[in-house]
């Protein structure tokens, strides 16, 4: 049997997520095996394709997928188990963010991510019924090809804005993504807005993507002291961990301030003390 028929037998058995199945099919197709016969399928043939995969949680999710797939075969299960690495992003200036983002045809969307912390796919099924005062109700997302209407990653409630809460009130039916529409839309054109020549200087010469707005949110509220709890609520984690491990972003400036000061006192030659003073060193 062929690697191909035993994955779309997979498909229809297992109660999938139509974004996994499609991930899914991607992955082993980005593996080489998809037209292999099982048999010839192992792990060192996988182990040689992942290496050369530059990104680390893209070798990750190769090595889960492969693992997942033979599992009820016995085969493969001695693929490395990988830790999943957070992505560090440079976030710019919160008034650059802004200003880029509202240059952009999909400003809401990406609004919405930023200041409500949605996923892109989520941000696009966002619709004025789902409001409950300012109180967004997450409990759909468009899949990336826009051809799909279902489950979000996570569902649950977000508290927006009011501004934006008013902006998603004042929505008008045209103003809703239609299906069909790829969400890839949305992120090329924040991408292109940012590395337009001028941008690159607000952005530090860095993209500007979706997702970057959801890690930027996350980061933001901690920032400004609000409780991991709350902040993991809004984030819509299971588990704090994943809020704290991999959405909150620590840069070279945050672990400088958070050196601590201490009390020292000096003599001087004369043997007198010397007021305590504070000091980093």
């Amino acid at each position: 049997m062929k690697v191909s028929e035993h994955v779309e037998k997979l498909i229809q058995s297992r109660p999938y997520k139509y974004t996994y199945k499609q991930t899914l099919v991607r992955d082993v197709k980005k593996l080489g095996i998809w037209e292999m016969d099982i048999e010839d399928v192992t792990s060192a043939y996988i182990r040689d394709t992942v290496d050369m995969v530059r990104n680390h949680n893209s070798r990750r999710r190769l090595y889960i997928t492969a693992r997942s797939i033979f599992k009820e075969l016995d085969k493969c299960q001695d693929l490395p188990v990988l830790e999943s690495i957070s992505r560090i992003y440079q976030f710019p200036e919160q008034e650059h963010l802004d200003y880029l983002i509202n240059k952009s045809k999909y400003r809401l969307q990406l609004f919405l991510c930023m200041y409500g912390g949605l996923r892109l796919g989520e941000s696009c099924a966002v619709t004025p019924n789902k409001l409950e005062g300012n109180y967004l109700r997450v409990d759909e997302a468009f899949s990336q090809d826009g051809k799909h209407l279902g489950s979000p990653k996570t569902v649950g409630r977000v508290l927006l804005p009011e501004w934006l809460a008013d902006e998603v009130r004042r929505m008008t039916p045209d103003q809703y993504w239609k299906m069909g529409t790829t969400t890839k839309k949305v992120s090329s054109s924040i991408y292109k807005i940012s590395r337009f020549k001028g941008a690159e200087q607000l952005t530090g010469g860095k993209p500007i993507n979706p997702h970057m707005l959801r890690h930027w949110y996350a980061t933001d509220m901690i920032k400004r002291g609000i409780s991991p709890e709350v902040v993991r609520r809004q984030m819509r984690h299971a588990r704090i961990e994943t809020t704290m491990r991999v959405y909150v972003q620590v840069n070279s400036k945050d672990l400088e301030a958070s050196v601590p000061t201490r009390f020292v006192q000096n003599q001087s030659t004369s043997g007198n003390v010397i007021p305590l003073r504070f000091t980093n060193a």
